[in-house]
């Protein structure tokens, strides 16, 4: 079965930048996938979704959508492509329909054939209100919605979203979220997703693709991810708060990162379970009480600070 999103040992650079900003990246996409792509700032994210959708072109390697190249002209892989990029530019002095419209058009789309599904989009985002305002009188959030409804004309099979939820408040966000989730279970929607939210990747991607410095890091899933690279926390409550204090002090190992608060010490490393029962027994032995336990399991974010700040330290 053709890959969504096929990409082998692709190299882009720019002008005087001293490294790659993609640097021999390899990895496939599977057709009706969710992926988030995570990284810090200069990581390479942006440029991989220009790659992918046809902006601009590599200086080797490949790049496939549904086993078509994006960047060839009149080529079928743009028509299945719907792109939400960081920023969106609209004719400013126009109504907001009528820069659907045009998009439309753009798209080689008849409006007749989609307006049932625009409106839709219209309803689902809460933007019939603002359909006859100017573009440039929309707040933020009601911009980012419209560039979603857009990327969205002609239902593509492959959606590219750059920081989607930027601008957004929490009900905005939520409301990406619910679209794409139908977008995937009802229409086979493949979805490629940067975000600065480490939180939505984790609750909405299958697997997240993690980058630094143009190079991949890791790609799998959150929860493996988390499980693989994350450290786990325990919280301490000592039967006396006044010896905190005491507690953490004994805690001091170099494995060991401490966090202390007025009644509890938050202790994490990566096999914290196990290290307890003889730190909480050197505890007992000190007359330092341990009221409870309080476990947490390690997060994406915490998989990707390790993983990033091992890559950075290479």
């Amino acid at each position: 079965m053709t890959a969504a999103v096929h990409v082998q040992d692709l190299v882009k650079k720019y002008k005087d930048m001293p490294r790659n900003a993609v640097d021999h990246l390899s990895f496939d996409i599977p057709a009706g996938a969710v992926v988030g792509l995570l990284g810090p700032n200069g990581a390479g994210k942006s440029t991989l979704i220009k790659l992918l959708c046809g902006a601009t072109l590599p200086d080797s390697g490949a790049v496939e959508v549904f086993g078509s190249d994006p960047a060839a002209h009149g080529g079928r892989a743009k028509q299945d492509i719907g792109v939400v990029h960081q920023t969106g530019p609209f004719d400013m002095m126009l109504p907001a329909l009528d820069n659907l419209r045009i998009a439309a058009r753009f798209k080689g789309l008849r409006w007749r054939d989609v307006r049932a599904w625009v409106d839709d989009l219209i309803s689902a985002f809460g933007l019939e209100q603002n359909l006859s305002q100017l573009t440039f009188s929309l707040s933020g959030g009601e911009l980012r919605r419209l560039q979603v409804i857009r990327a969205l004309l002609g239902s593509p099979p492959l959606l590219l979203l750059d920081e989607p939820s930027a601008g957004l408040d929490v009900g905005g966000r939520r409301e990406v979220w619910a679209l794409l989730d139908t977008l995937r279970r009802e229409h086979g929607t493949t979805v490629v997703w940067t975000s600065h939210y480490v939180e939505e990747l984790e609750r909405n991607c299958q697997k997240v693709l993690i980058l630094n410095r143009g190079h991949l890091v890791d790609f799998a899933a959150p929860r493996d991810l988390a499980e693989r690279c994350g450290d786990r926390a325990a919280l301490l409550r000592p039967s006396d708060p006044a010896k905190t204090a005491r507690l953490a002090a004994l805690l001091e190992q170099p494995d060991l990162r401490i966090h202390v608060s007025a009644d509890w010490v938050e202790v994490t490393c990566r096999d914290v379970r196990g290290r307890l029962p003889a730190l909480l027994a050197d505890a007992e032995a000190l007359g330092i009480g341990v009221n409870s336990v309080e476990y947490r399991a390690p997060s994406l974010e915490d998989a990707f600070i390790e993983l990033v700040g091992a890559a950075d330290d290479r």
